[in-house]
C-alpha cells in the first residue's frame, strides 16, 4: 500500500486537524471517500481543462447563474505545483488518483488550469468523468498573462514558468508565454484525444463562441438547458494600459510573428475540432 500524502490531503479540509489525531482523521476520511463510498466515485462529473486566462471564471459563473450546484473554480487544493511536477516528471499514478478522489469527491464541475497534466488521473479516479477543453485565441490569453505588474519576476517565481513548460528560460517574456500557451494546450489536447479514443466524453469549446452566447454544444454535452446563455464577463476585457499589448493588430510585427509561429497552428487545429463537433 502506498502511504497517503497527508500534507496534500489535509489541504482539502478547511477543518483539518494537526498531529497524529489529525492524520488519523484524514485517513478515515480517505477510506470513506475513496474506498467505502463507491457511489461518489461513479457519479457524473465534468472537468474543464484549460491553459488559464481563457474564460474559466466565466464558464463557472455561467453554470452557477443557471443553478448548477457543486461548481468550482480551482478547487482547493488547486494542484498547481503537482500539475507542473507531473508534466516534467511523471509522479506515482496511484497516489495522484487517491488524492484526486479525496479532494474532488464532491465536485460536479471544476474549471482548473492546474489540472492540465492530470486528465488521465482524473479519468481513473472518476469513471464517469467527462472533459471540456476550453481554449481562447492565444493573442488574448498571452495578452492577459503579460498584464502582470512585474513580468520578469513573475516568470522567475511562478512554478509554472520555471521549467520546460514555458520554453527556454533565456527567452523573452512574450516568447515564454507563447510556449506556455502552446505546451499546455498541446498536453491537454494529447491527453483528451487519448481519453476520447478510450471512450471518454470530450468537448472542445472556444471561449469566443461561448461569450457570444453560443452554448448549444455545452448544453448538449452536459445534458442541461442553460436558460441564461450569457453573463457579464467580469474577468474579461482590457488587461494592459494603453500601448501595451492591446489587440493583436496593435502589436509590432516581430511580436505578432512570434505568436503566430508558436501558437496559431495549434489554435487552428483546436478551432477545427470545434467546427467538426457543431
Amino acid at each position: 500500500m502506498i502511504f497517503p500524502d497527508f500534507e496534500l490531503l489535509a489541504k482539502a479540509d478547511a477543518d483539518a486537524k494537526p498531529g497524529l489525531a489529525g492524520r488519523w482523521r484524514t485517513l478515515r476520511r480517505l477510506v470513506q471517500r475513496s474506498i467505502l463510498n463507491q457511489d461518489l466515485r461513479s457519479k457524473e462529473r465534468y472537468f474543464c481543462q484549460n491553459s488559464g486566462a481563457c474564460g474559466s471564471h466565466y464558464i463557472v459563473d455561467l453554470l452557477t447563474d443557471n443553478g448548477v450546484e457543486k461548481v468550482f473554480h480551482e478547487k482547493e487544493p488547486d494542484f498547481n505545483e503537482i500539475g507542473v511536477q507531473h508534466y516534467e516528471h511523471a509522479l506515482p499514478q496511484a497516489r495522484l488518483v487517491r488524492a484526486l478522489r479525496y479532494t474532488r469527491h464532491n465536485a460536479f464541475f471544476e474549471a482548473n488550469n492546474r489540472l492540465f497534466s492530470l486528465s488521465h488521473q482524473l479519468a481513473d479516479a472518476f469513471p464517469n468523468a467527462a472533459f471540456i477543453h476550453l481554449f481562447r485565441h492565444p493573442a488574448s490569453a498571452v495578452r492577459s498573462a503579460m498584464s502582470k505588474p512585474d513580468v520578469q519576476q513573475y516568470l522567475k517565481t511562478n512554478v509554472r514558468f520555471t521549467g520546460s513548460l514555458a520554453g527556454p528560460p533565456e527567452s523573452t517574456p512574450l516568447s515564454r508565454f507563447c510556449f506556455y500557451w502552446r505546451n499546455m494546450n498541446q498536453r491537454i489536447l494529447d491527453d483528451l484525444q487519448s481519453l476520447q479514443r478510450g471512450g471518454k466524453r470530450v468537448l472542445w469549446l472556444c471561449f469566443e463562441d461561448m461569450i457570444d452566447g453560443n452554448i448549444g454544444q455545452l448544453e448538449r454535452f452536459m445534458h442541461r438547458d442553460l436558460s441564461q446563455k450569457k453573463r457579464d464577463p467580469s474577468h474579461v476585457g482590457a488587461v494592459r494600459k494603453a500601448g501595451k499589448f492591446e489587440s493583436i493588430e496593435q502589436w509590432n510585427e516581430a511580436d505578432r510573428q512570434q505568436l503566430e509561429e508558436i501558437c496559431l497552428p495549434l489554435y487552428q487545429s483546436l478551432c477545427e475540432r470545434c467546427e467538426n463537433e457543431s
